[in-house]
């Protein structure tokens, strides 16, 4: 919740600022991401990290050439892995919500880079099978999101790009069915994006 809380307060505070250094009309675009969007998952004697494939749909605002505001709203892939004994745990993020504020680097009219900060609030659900048994859990974190990419514009409307994502840095889970004394999870994402704006 703290971070959360420290996160909203950053993305303000960036935005009252490029806001009040150049004020425009604002734009809007919408956009889809999609690649490899995964949950980690950590705990005594596992370390599970596998990419799968995942995306999301994200809504943002333009306040100026320098900043944007936008939410994603998306689903992880199914990091799977089987272990001895036929025992198969998969991680995964059902539903994920970002509040992202976008600082951008205009390299040249066509061509941005920029980075992004904000929360997460992300679904994660656990799951283990074996022979005759089949055990599930989930619960709703909340996390600090950091990344960078690009971004091409190939006409006044359509932009493509790509870029990296840490949504949730590693946040404790509550012990259960699933998930074990101390474990943590994370959740990442390297996609693919296109963009329209109007």
């Amino acid at each position: 919740m703290k971070k959360m809380i420290t996160a909203a307060v950053v993305c303000l505070g960036i935005t009252g600022g490029a806001v009040s250094a150049q004020a425009q009309e604002l734009s809007y675009y919408a956009g889809l991401g999609m690649g490899a969007v995964s949950v980690d998952y950590k705990a005594a004697g596992i370390d599970q990290k596998k990419s799968s494939f995942g995306g999301y749909a994200n809504f943002g605002a333009d306040f100026n050439e320098y900043f944007a505001a936008e939410m994603r709203i998306g689903m992880t892939g199914k990091d799977k892995q089987t272990y001895a004994g036929a025992i198969t745990r998969t991680f995964s993020s059902p539903t994920f919500v970002s509040i992202l504020g976008k600082l951008k680097y205009p390299v040249s009219s066509d061509f941005d880079l920029y980075m992004v900060a904000g929360a997460t609030t992300a679904r994660i659900k656990g799951q283990v099978t074996s022979p005759g048994s089949s055990l599930s859990q989930t619960q709703t974190k909340t996390g600090l999101s950091l990344g960078a990419g690009f971004d091409y514009k190939l006409d006044n409307h359509v932009s493509v790009g790509s870029e990296w994502v840490q949504y949730m840095f590693p946040v404790k889970l509550s012990t259960g069915s699933v998930f074990a004394a101390g474990s943590k999870a994370r959740m990442w994402g390297i996609t693919g994006n296109v963009t329209y704006h109007f």
